[in-house]
């Protein structure tokens, strides 16, 4: 049986083409847990075309929300040609009615549960509408992805990885929690060892000699240079302490550079920041969101407290940590200066990179659900709903100021003066890696 697995993707305006070129891993899971006598392909529509004549017996579609109607077209397309399509992800798991009107099966939640199933279903003619696993995928039973289905040349040289599952969080404007449990679970760390062998193998980067040399120029060069970046994609690093420090200490075995998300609470302690620091972390994503304790309890992120920030930030650059922050705009406290108070914080605090994002209501999170009783959310084109355009109304401004000051943000944050400001001047933070990262992004925004 041959199985074509497809990622699609949306027709983005030039201004919204900010795709980091990154190898994701959900479609790789799903060939993973694919019996091993059917032949699975896998295809990025961000970078390849679709064949749409291709000969194949079933098509797997995966899609957020804003490529929802994207999938939807690919999915009628190959319906017309015979070929029974299937689609999971978070948007057809939250809305799987909608799904149905356009796709044969529907998946709902973590894949690896009932793909199997679904495929045998699939063999003896008998498959079903709907398919719903009756718990969570246990991180023991979480397979090694089939990344050799991916094409490097399509992505940067930085493999992704998997820890954990789930978040216990309930912010009211994330998916995440819907989609992978209000729990964490964890990975064996022999499997994740054996994932870490298989994409760089332990020992040092280079000859001692070799790497001091390199290291002339940039401490980070000689792991640019061989590829050992990694990014662990987990929703929180350190959501299981005792868990982390075991991680930890697993990566600094292979001596690399990583990055991956954690919270403000990190910077409390000062043990796990030091070994954050000897395991080779360049960076640290932190979702702050916003500067107003109000629109941080009301969206049930009240952990994360503004008056902290500050510090957060020098004790995690202290070690040699650079910090990615993003931000939300558009939140119900929020009145037009809050487009200038987020570009002073960021330059003030030199944040190492940082990105604002316009209040999303994605289907079926308690937001979306809020605005909608409210009668404050615009319309449903699913298209839009990338964090980029406003779907509703915001309450201390109009949806175009609202637009216009994300704009402003992005413009103001990658020009030439902040890029200097923040990633050249004195004290430097892995600026062979910012540096590009913040230039991509100023190249995109200096003609708005």
């Amino acid at each position: 049986m041959k199985i074509l697995l497809i990622s699609p993707e949306r027709e983005r305006k030039k201004e919204e083409d900010f795709l980091f070129r990154l190898g994701f891993l959900n479609l790789p899971y799903v060939a993973s847990v694919t019996p091993p006598d059917c032949e699975v392909r896998i295809v990025d529509e961000a970078y390849e075309k679709i064949d749409f004549d291709d000969k194949v017996d079933l098509v797997g579609i995966s899609a957020q929300t804003p490529v929802a109607p994207r999938a939807y077209r690919v999915a009628e397309e190959f319906r017309k040609r015979g070929v029974p399509v299937v689609m999971g992800g978070v948007h057809a798991s939250v809305l799987p009615e909608e799904a149905l009107e356009h796709v044969d099966a529907v998946v709902i939640g973590e894949a690896e549960a009932t793909w199997p199933q679904l495929l045998e279903d699939f063999r003896q003619g008998k498959l079903k509408k709907i398919y719903k696993s009756n718990g969570w995928v246990q991180g023991d039973t979480i397979p090694l992805p089939r990344r050799e289905l991916l094409n490097p040349r399509h992505y940067f040289p930085l493999k992704l990885l998997e820890t954990t599952r789930g978040c216990p969080h309930r912010c009211d404007f994330c998916q995440v929690s819907r989609f992978f449990g209000n729990r964490y679970r964890t990975r064996p760390l022999a499997e994740i060892a054996k994932e870490l062998d298989s994409m760089f193998g332990q020992g040092p980067v280079m000859p001692p000699w070799a790497a001091r040399l390199l290291s002339l120029i940039s401490k980070d060069l000689p792991y640019f240079l061989k590829r050992r970046l990694l990014y662990i994609i987990d929703n929180n690093v350190v959501s299981n302490k005792q868990f982390a420090i075991e991680l930890l200490s697993l990566l600094k075995d292979y001596d690399l550079l990583w990055w991956g998300h954690a919270p403000v609470s990190i910077a409390q302690d000062d043990k796990l920041l030091r070994l954050f620091a000897a395991s080779g972390c360049i960076a640290v994503n932190i979702g702050f969101e916003s500067l107003s304790p109000k629109n941080l309890k009301h969206i049930k992120k009240g952990f994360n407290k503004p008056s902290q920030y500050q510090e957060v930030i020098k004790k995690i650059h202290g070690y040699g940590i650079g910090i990615m922050g993003t931000f939300i705009v558009g939140l119900d406290d929020d009145d037009p200066g809050v487009f200038q108070e987020t570009i002073d914080f960021i330059l003030e605090n030199k944040l190492d990179w940082a990105l604002a994002f316009i209040m999303t209501p994605y289907p079926g999170t308690e937001s979306f659900e809020r605005l909608e009783r409210e009668g404050r959310i615009l319309h449903r084109d699913w298209e839009r709903y990338d964090s980029l355009n406003t779907v509703y109304q915001p309450l201390l401004m109009s949806a175009e100021e609202l637009e216009q000051g994300l704009r402003r943000i992005w413009k103001e944050i990658f020009s030439l003066r902040s890029l200097f400001h923040r990633i050249i001047k004195s004290p430097r933070v892995h600026p062979l890696f910012y540096l590009p990262m913040n230039w991509g992004f100023h190249r995109l925004t200096k003609n708005w």
